[in-house]
């Protein structure tokens, strides 16, 4: 499971291995603890907060929009480029969520 972060486009970009994981979900919630430097996708419902729709069809990796998020994860985690960043998740079965830890970050 791997999320790529697309700064120049402002994109995250979900794998194939990260939306089987969440059991190929119709909305996430994309959630972060910038103290401990943790990004979290969890498979949600519609009537939850903040949920974000992924396409209906199927699909091998998707993008979601996230300026806001991801100016947020570069100033906290103090990334000076705009290069894009890649990241390893860890499947969280009884959240039914992916955890994706910004230290370990490398470059794309």
């Amino acid at each position: 499971m791997i999320l790529t972060m697309d700064m120049k486009n402002d994109l995250f970009v979900l794998d194939d291995a990260t939306l089987d994981a969440l059991g190929r979900p119709k909305q996430v919630q994309l959630l972060i603890n910038t103290q401990q430097r943790k990004l979290v996708l969890r498979a949600c419902s519609a009537e939850d907060d903040e949920p974000i729709f992924l396409p209906d069809m199927p699909i091998i990796s998707t993008e979601i929009s996230g300026r806001k998020l991801l100016q947020n994860i570069r100033t906290n985690m103090g990334w000076a480029g705009m290069e894009s960043r890649i990241c390893p998740g860890t499947y969280l079965p009884s959240h039914k969520a992916v955890c994706f830890d910004l230290n370990r970050v490398k470059l794309a």
